[in-house]
């Protein structure tokens, strides 16, 4: 038999946030400031039942939730029941702390534009193609990333790109946008982590649809022979391509998955080299949730 706990707690949960008046962001905000910081999309899923709090931190989360929300204590929280299996919830989703390594970079980085790691899934992406440069010099000189993306909640605004430079000697550029413009830029300096915020050129409604596109340069002399892109729950499509200097291409290139950061990378066919234009394709349809990458060696 299915489990009713999920939808239960949903719906006493967004029977409490409409009682309290209180907006998500409102109540997003109070919990950041309490430390216990969810994300707009993340409260959505919750009280949607679409999702429900199981790490710790989201726990801890969900108690703070209750004196927000004028609720008694072990109101909401004593609806979740026994956690469920991991493995079940990696079909659907994956948390980012899986599928980065060193995710508590990403934490910092994103917290200096008043973000937590779960909006890095919002809106949905269910489409992406992401275009890497690497130059003469056998240097990633920048990125191209198209989205089509779909909208979680009311009032959707921004989405955040976080990446990881090899060194961080002067601050990326935003090269060009569509669909949305660039708002802040903040680093973790000491792992060369850097988090993009974008405002999308208007506010979404929940399940709506957007096309938006952006440019970065990396600073000079980023000496990576890989390039990925990370997928916390189900897409459609996922295109990653990588263009090389036609003068100097590599003797080898290979595509990857790892479903976390602590698997071993299995190598993938779906790629194709061609040596006229410089250029190395990776396609895959249906993506499951991890990281997706090309892999070069110069030797």
């Amino acid at each position: 038999m299915t489990s009713t706990v999920p939808a239960e707690f949903g719906s006493a949960l967004r029977t409490a946030i409409e009682r309290s008046g209180l907006s998500l962001n409102e109540i997003s905000r109070r919990l950041r400031a309490r430390e216990t910081p969810v994300s707009i999309s993340a409260l959505s899923y919750w009280q949607n039942g679409e999702n429900r709090p199981e790490r710790a931190s989201s726990l801890a989360a969900v108690t703070a939730l209750e004196a927000i929300l004028g609720q008694q204590p072990e109101t909401l929280t004593g609806l979740l029941g026994p956690r469920r299996p991991r493995g079940r919830l990696n079909h659907r989703t994956v948390a980012y702390d899986l599928v980065w390594r060193r995710p508590e970079t990403v934490a910092r980085a994103l917290a200096k534009v008043d973000a937590t790691p779960e909006e890095l899934d919002t809106p949905h992406r269910l489409s992406q193609y992401v275009s890497f440069r690497v130059d003469g010099y056998g240097h990633e000189e920048s990125i191209r990333v198209r989205r089509l993306v779909r909208a979680d909640h009311d009032g959707t605004s921004r989405f955040l790109f976080v990446t990881r430079c090899s060194s961080l000697t002067r601050p990326p550029v935003v090269l060009f946008t569509e669909g949305c413009r660039p708002a802040r830029f903040r680093a973790d300096v000491p792992s060369s982590t850097c988090a993009f915020e974008f405002v999308l050129d208007r506010t979404l409604a929940a399940g709506e649809l957007a096309v938006v596109e952006f440019g970065v340069r990396f600073p000079p002399g980023q000496a990576g022979k890989h390039a990925q892109i990370a997928i916390y729950r189900p897409a459609r499509d996922l295109a990653l391509r990588i263009a090389f200097d036609p003068a100097r291409l590599p003797r080898s290139c290979a595509a990857f998955f790892r479903a976390k950061a602590a698997s071993p990378p299995e190598e993938r066919g779906e790629a194709t080299l061609d040596r006229e234009t410089g250029t190395f394709q990776f396609i895959t349809l249906d993506p499951l949730p991890g990281q997706y990458g090309i892999r070069w060696s110069w030797t």
